[in-house]
Formats: structure tokens, sequence, C-alpha cells
């Protein structure tokens, strides 16, 4: 080989790859790298709610939550502005209710630890009161102690009658009817999903038709599976779904 053809082959040093291209080309497999991770664990979280039978369908809105002004258990002042930019599980109890709320109030716990478990921290769940008149903030202090319930993360709210029926009625479209000489308040057994913007996605049965012919023999069972596991795969999709 002369002289000619062997500078035409050797590669000169201006297009040799230099420091800056090998610092890109690490960059560029790292970032190719963690998308092709996150996209497999999304992939994989969904296929094994698919397996576990839960519904990956878009949340419709069923709803908005009107404007409320009501006082937590710790005396605040608490209204929708606090709960928007979270997504929210609510349901109405009252604190001497010996039917349906004890259940109700252990599954919200149940509910409150697995929220914490999938690193849901950020979901707030909101009782509130049917008897505000009772219940008064003191008064749902202790209960709320005596579920363990997080100051945090699970309100209670009391405040006027009128307002607190109206919101369940009209806002979330729930029943309730007020306690008379014969019957106590008499409501709704459904948790609620609110997303961030206070817009209401799907409603649960926190406890189911077939258990609420047995009360007593459904004290201390958690949620049924199936319920648990929905409600968990549709807050993941609200949290990721984020305001719009």
């Amino acid at each position: 080989m002369d002289a000619k053809t062997e500078d035409k082959t050797r590669m000169r040093p201006e297009e040799k790859p230099g420091r800056t291209f090998w610092i890109l080309m690490v960059v560029g497999v790292v970032v190719v790298g963690t998308m092709s991770i996150s996209h497999y664990l999304r992939i994989d979280r969904a296929r094994g709610d698919s397996r576990r039978g839960v519904r990956l369908s878009s949340l419709p809105i069923l709803g908005e939550v009107p404007e409320f002004s009501l006082t937590e258990r710790n005396g605040s002042p608490i209204g929708l502005d606090a709960l928007r930019g979270r997504v929210w599980v609510a349901d109405f109890i009252f604190t001497y209710c010996a039917g349906p709320c004890p259940i109700m109030s252990q599954r919200m716990k149940e509910l409150q630890d697995a929220l914490e478990g999938e690193r849901l921290g950020e979901v707030r769940c909101v009782s509130f009161t049917l008897d505000p008149v009772r219940d008064t903030p003191d008064i749902l202090k202790v209960y709320a102690d005596d579920y363990g319930a997080d100051a945090d993360r699970w309100l209670f709210l009391t405040g006027d009658k009128q307002q607190v029926f109206d919101l369940t009625l009209k806002g979330f479209k729930l029943a309730v009817q007020d306690e008379t000489e014969d019957d106590p308040i008499i409501h709704s057994t459904r948790f609620v999903l609110v997303d961030r913007e206070g817009r209401i996605r799907r409603y649960y049965e926190a406890i189911t038709d077939d258990e609420m012919q047995d009360l007593i023999g459904v004290s201390g069972k958690p949620l049924p599976a199936d319920v648990k596991q929905q409600m968990l795969a549709d807050i993941r999709s609200l949290v990721r779904e984020g305001g719009r």
C-alpha cells in the first residue's frame, strides 16, 4: 500500500469521536433505558389489574361537588377549595349509628392504610356526619381516634345540618332520610371517589346488598376484595390523570 492509499484509509484526527460524543451517547442510553423501564412498569401494573378483573376503562364524570363550608374535628374550617388538587374518597356517617356506620368507618380505615401501602398518601379520606347537631368537633375527634384515623389524611366534617343534607342529596346524589320518632337516620353506604377538580368519578358499595342483610355478621370483615382492588386502580388512574 502506498502512502496516498494509507492516508485515505487512516481516520483524520478531527473525525475521531470526542468526549462530548461519548457523554451524549451515555445520556441517550440512560434516558431510553429509563423510559423503557417506566413503560414496562405501567404495562406490568395494568396486566396485574387485568388479571384481578379490575376495569381499566376511563372514569366518567358523574357530577360535581358543590362548594361547602364545614368544620373539621380539629376546629378548622374546611371547604371544597381545601381539597382541590387532591383525589379524595367521601362517605356519610354519624357517630352513634348502630347500623352500617361502624362497618363503613372500619373499611375506610382499611382504605386509609391501603393508600399508605400503595404510596398514595396524598389521597384524602373524608367523612361527613349526617347528624352535625350531636356530632360536634369534639365528638368527631373521639370517634376518629377510635378508628385510628390519621389527622392529616382522614378528615371528619360537621356543620350546618341543612347544608350537609343538601350536599348529600343534591351534591353527591346519595340517599338520606332524617330521623323520625321511630327510625334513626337512613342513608347511603356508598364510598364516592372525587378527582382533583371536585368532580365525582365513581361510586362503590362499601357494604354489599348481601352484607346489609347481616350487619352483625359482617362486623370486622374487610372490604370485598374486588371493591378494594377496583378502588385502588381507579385512584391510581386519577392520580396519574392530574388536573385538567
